[in-house]
């Protein structure tokens, strides 16, 4: 289960279904690949170079959805984040990735401002994927030992919402896209929910389509099926080793 090998007709056909894997996860609803034009523009409104890994991405696929449970320190508390996004331009989302980053330069232009400083018109911060307005994802895109790095924003709730997230938050999930993608798991088995909100349905729920209505392959789906499932959190193995304890990430999912 833990060696699965897609061949290049594999990858192509799964491509004719919008599905591309990239870093050991599975992208649904895949885009084709960003063009160099919009490369080229996109890296002049930023204060350094594009990071190798996100020009990896976006040379695969411009965007798409994402269907996996992250968690992160935040505040003090373990915040879920919600990143079922890659932001893609004309998307249908709350904003497409043109949108969020207008939107971002005008915050950075209002955060100048507040400090009595005259922005350079440069992000530092490039937003790429998320969940509607109250999750993001960025990447470091200005010089320095921090350069490359993935970071999750969550905005805060208000007070009435208890055992919440009251401020906005922010954490480091790598220090690059192929270690953001890596921390992307399951906490559960999508094949054997305990419940009826789980991550896998949306993912489940989109290959199944594309078998009953657009033609994949039923063994190449479940094929896909059983390379996703392998980001299932195993936490039978180290309860068993009695190492459990030792591993709090995994033992919160335990």
């Amino acid at each position: 289960m833990n060696d699965i090998q897609f061949s290049a007709d594999e990858l192509d056909t799964l491509r004719e279904h919008g599905v591309v894997l990239f870093a050991e996860r599975v992208i649904f609803d895949a885009q084709p690949p960003m063009p160099a034009h919009r490369i080229s523009a996109i890296q002049a409104m930023c204060a350094g170079p594009l990071p190798e890994p996100l020009l990896a991405l976006w040379r695969l696929t411009a965007g798409g959805r994402l269907d996996y449970d992250l968690a992160l320190e935040m505040n003090g508390n373990i915040e879920n984040i919600s990143w079922s996004e890659l932001f893609w331009d004309g998307s249908d989302g709350y904003r497409d990735l043109q949108g969020w980053i207008e939107h971002e330069q005008e915050l950075a232009e209002e955060g100048a401002q507040t400090h009595g400083l005259r922005w350079r018109g440069k992000l530092a911060h490039l937003p790429f994927g998320g969940f509607e307005y109250c999750d993001r994802i960025y990447t470091v895109v200005e010089p320095g030992a921090e350069h490359g790095q993935v970071v999750a924003w969550k905005q805060g709730l208000p007070p009435a919402w208890t055992h919440a997230l009251h401020e906005d938050g922010l954490s480091v999930v790598a220090s690059d896209l192929f270690g953001a993608f890596a921390a992307l798991h399951l906490d559960e088995d999508p094949l054997a929910p305990t419940g009826d909100c789980y991550s896998g349905h949306a993912l489940l729920a989109y290959v199944d389509d594309r078998h009953q209505a657009h033609g994949l392959d039923i063994d190449l789906m479940d094929k896909l099926v059983t390379f996703y499932c392998r980001a299932v959190v195993d936490w039978r193995t180290p309860l068993a080793e009695g190492s459990l304890r030792r591993q709090p990430a995994v033992a919160r999912t335990a």
